[in-house]
This record gives structure tokens, C-alpha cells and sequence, in this order.
């Protein structure tokens, strides 16, 4: 891993933590899993029907197709409203939530070279919040971005294909609220 790349990711972990510390609202913190990356997640909430989410993530689905050797990176910040809030037969507080936001990377693009990207992001999805502080929810993340390859005399710039893999591919992510 390049000392920039080393530099970037330690300066996005810094971040999270003061986040962390921010505010006195309903925090959260944990993984995020799917074929398309897997990473870290924090979310913070503004009020009841509103948070913001910002994740850190590994771009892996070319990886998994073994048309590269090493993960992407990427980081996205988004705004999500709740739609809906339904109570389980247990208690647990069920939300469906919807947001958008922007996204940044590096990463591989679908059979293409590699390349930066930005562009905005959506989200919608479903979470549960249990008793013990742990919170569990699947989404989709469809990302709308360009992807800009450079090579030594000219840049080329297109539509990031790997972005459309998110809506079709589900997110699972597990974190502790706290």
C-alpha cells in the first residue's frame, strides 16, 4: 500500500472517531458487507426521522472476478430520511429509509482500467434495532458517477459502470448504536 493511500485511510479513521464524539444523539458504528465492498460505516442521527452516513469502503467486486490483484477504495456521506417506522412482534424499532449523497474513489471500472470516480449515491433500505445496541440493515446503493482513467498523454472519462452493480447487489451492515 502506497504512504498516500496509508495516509488517506488514517485520515478517514480520524475522522469517523471525532465524529464519534461529536454529539450527544443516537450514534452508530460497524460493517458493511456485499459482493460489491466491504468496509465501515458510521452513521449519526440528527433527529428521529433523519441521519447522516458516512462509509469507508474497499471496492471488491473486480477483485472477486479475478480481473485484479488489489481492492479500490472509495468514500461516501449520506443524507437519509425514514419513511416508515413498524414495531416488530418483539419491540424492535423496524425503519425503511431512503437518502442520497456523494461518493469519491479509485478503483477498477467493470472490465475497464483503473481510474478515479465521483459521483452521487442513493440509498434505500431496511433496519432493525435490537435491545442490546446492535443494529442490522440491508440496502441498495446505486451509484451515478464518471470514471476518469489517466494515462501518461490524455485522460478518458466515462460512465462508472461497477456504480449500477450496487443497486442490483444488497448491502448488509451490522453496527453498534450507541
Amino acid at each position: 500500500m502506497s504512504e498516500r493511500m496509508k495516509r488517506s485511510v488514517l485520515l478517514c479513521i480520524v475522522a469517523f472517531a471525532t465524529m464519534s464524539f461529536s454529539y450527544a444523539q443516537p450514534k452508530g458504528m460497524g460493517g458493511i458487507f456485499s459482493f460489491c465492498g466491504i468496509g465501515i460505516t458510521y452513521e449519526h442521527h440528527l433527529n428521529q426521522n433523519c441521519f447522516i452516513a458516512a462509509d469507508l469502503r474497499a471496492e471488491t467486486s473486480e477483485l472477486f472476478l479475478n480481473r485484479t490483484d488489489y481492492p479500490g477504495i472509495s468514500a461516501s456521506l449520506t443524507s437519509n430520511f425514514v419513511l416508515k417506522e413498524y414495531s416488530s412482534q418483539n419491540g424492535n424499532p423496524i425503519r425503511i429509509f431512503v437518502g442520497s449523497g456523494i461518493t469519491a474513489g479509485k478503483t477498477r471500472d467493470l472490465r475497464k482500467d483503473d481510474g478515479y470516480f465521483f459521483g452521487l449515491k442513493g440509498r434505500a433500505g431496511l433496519e432493525c434495532n435490537f435491545e442490546r445496541g446492535i443494529s442490522v440493515s440491508v440496502c441498495l446503493n446505486p451509484i451515478f458517477a464518471s470514471h476518469m482513467v489517466i494515462f501518461e498523454d490524455h485522460a478518458v472519462m466515462k460512465y462508472y459502470r461497477n456504480g449500477l452493480m450496487n443497486l442490483i447487489m444488497p448491502e448488509i451492515g451490522i453496527k453498534h448504536i450507541f
